[in-house]
């Protein structure tokens, strides 16, 4: 049994409890512990475990929402781009994106070219390349993999690309803890204890030992994302629904040999939606659905329907190749956290975050998240923590996230950093060059850390799976330094569990290594067995 809470750390009074571990939750804890607060962090699964680890992994200005006038979030969209190109480099890289546009859109090539203008303009002072036209006799010699037929021109541009997520939500976690933070996941809020109109504390069940703790703070942040509602259920009077989530859906696809090594944007026929295919992970990524979605948020699953909509949509892009379902690996879906509206058209619905204050509802120590976007959180968490100062009435502290880079963060261009690492361990490790490269891309300047403990031990840099790249010391770094304890909550740690095989061939080793290392019993390691194929079966295609 793993034994990681201290009761007397979590038995203070805290000045804020944020509850949710996504990127938003995670920046949340980062930002106020950073600026002095007393912070206590719950997760009920594991961290960037629900709709963080299901977007598209884009960090984008968001181009179509110049479509509904919100210029304002585009801006902001943008700016925090440029900040997470800089403080993030070495887990948000460039990408560029080549978008055909067909004499059967609905939407012509002028209407998109003063769109771009707009997104130009709204971009002062980026450093990414702008955007141009190619013409329809050069298409071709641009972007060789897309179908010219009745092309009108298309569109090259540049946004950026988070590959895994999960590490950006992680490194917020980390330097949330570094700066006095306690945060837990697999802890599930299970109530509230409510009086005169405030929350005055609330309880959690430790969902690795079962065990209930009540813990209490000044103000609680309801950052849940799509189990906002869940969440406010447990709380006195009668609390409107504030969350109308949208279903986003991905196939992921096995690379072939005409695929692009650019980005690809198009738009849907069947329903003029954006259709993106990404190379991801040495695969693509082809997405996105966006559905009304009142279902079990637990067991959220790609449909049959969403598999032939995105095989049929990326199929009328590509030109020398057809997708079948035989090339899908895998797939994967979340809930998106937009607001309530209605019936409202998915697609309309806005992305800019809504920070929604109980106060009104008659609790007045809670706020709870609508929205947001991943591209956006750095700016989303510095909005909420300046609101709970103000509520909890104590000198203002302005953030510090804007001027201070993520803890992996090379202090130099991250290619030439990249390059650097790989000539200077070349020839000292037993490493290949692409793994060593791997491992920047995934810890940053925090590599030597792994490096370390195979130099300790050379059988730590054995691959742990024949998908991919990740070494053995990752496992034992996980556990260590991550607040890894379960299967999936290592292979969320590395890029293994989003490998070809989703990791099943690598379950034998890593579950013989948690087990050593927390000393658990065959029982519990069976039960860690049988949770991963549980949640394997939700990415397997239908």
């Amino acid at each position: 049994m793993i034994n990681r809470i201290n009761k007397k750390k979590i038995g203070i009074e805290f000045d804020l409890i944020v509850i949710g571990g996504g990127i938003n939750g995670s920046g949340i804890a980062r930002d106020a512990a950073e600026r002095g607060l007393k912070v206590l962090l719950l997760e009920k699964e594991d961290y960037s475990s629900g709709a963080t680890s299901a977007s598209t992994r884009l960090i984008h200005g968001g181009l179509r929402y110049l479509e509904h006038f919100e210029f304002s979030l585009v801006r902001e969209s943008l700016s925090e781009r440029e900040f997470l190109l800089k403080q993030a480099s070495h887990l948000v890289r460039p990408l560029k994106f080549c978008f055909p546009v067909y004499k059967t859109d609905k939407r012509k090539l002028w209407y998109l070219n003063i769109g771009m203008l707009f997104y130009e303009m709204l971009s002062l002072g980026k450093s990414l390349p702008g955007y141009k036209i190619i013409s329809p006799k050069k298409v071709l010699c641009e972007e060789p993999s897309i179908s010219d037929k009745d092309i009108s021109g298309l569109i090259v541009y540049y946004d950026a690309q988070v590959q895994f997520p999960e590490r950006l939500c992680l490194e917020n976690i980390l330097m949330a803890t570094n700066k006095g933070a306690i945060t837990l996941n697999h802890a599930k809020v299970e109530s509230f204890q409510i009086s005169e109109n405030k929350i005055e504390s609330l309880t959690f069940i430790d969902k690795l030992t079962n065990n209930s703790y009540a813990v209490k703070a000044k103000q609680y942040v309801n950052a849940s994302g799509p189990w906002v509602d869940t969440l406010c259920k447990n709380l006195q009077g009668n609390i409107k629904r504030k969350i109308g989530g949208t279903k986003g859906s991905h196939i992921i696809v096995r690379k072939f040999s005409s695929g692009s090594s650019n980005a690809l944007l198009a738009t849907a026929q069947s329903d003029g939606r954006p259709i993106f295919i990404i190379p991801w992970n040495n695969n693509y990524l082809i997405g996105t659905t966006d559905i009304h979605f009142d279902g079990d948020l637990d067991n959220v699953k790609v449909s049959y329907e969403e598999v032939n909509y995105l095989v049929s949509e990326a199929n009328h892009v590509l030109k020398n190749y057809q997708i079948t379902k035989d090339d899908i690996l895998f797939t994967y879906s979340g809930v998106r956290p937009l607001p309530y509206v209605g019936n409202k058209a998915p697609a309309s619905i806005t992305r800019k975050h809504i920070i929604s204050d109980h106060a009104s509802d008659g609790i007045n120590n809670m706020v709870s998240i609508i929205g947001g976007k991943l591209t956006t959180y750095r700016r989303l968490s510095e909005e909420v923590v300046d609101l709970i100062i103000r509520k909890l009435n104590i000198k203002h502290v302005s953030s510090k996230t804007l001027y201070e880079p993520l803890m992996g963060t090379p202090n130099e261009n991250y290619d030439d950093y990249k390059l650097k690492i790989v000539k200077k361990h070349l020839n000292k490790s037993d490493l290949d060059a692409d793994i060593l490269e791997h491992l920047v891309s995934i810890y940053g300047k925090k590599y030597k850390k792994i490096l370390d403990l195979v130099s300790q031990n050379p059988d730590m840099g054995k691959l742990i799976s024949s998908s991919s790249l990740d070494i053995q010391a990752q496992i034992y770094y996980a556990l260590e330094f991550e607040q890894a304890y379960t299967i999936t909550d290592l292979f969320r740690r590395i890029s293994l569990g989003l490998s070809s095989g989703l990791g099943e061939d690598a379950v034998p080793l890593v579950s013989d290594m948690l087990a050593k290392y927390y000393e658990l019993s065959q029982e519990e390691i069976n039960k860690q067995v049988e949770d991963y194929f549980k949640s394997k079966e939700l990415r397997i295609k239908n």
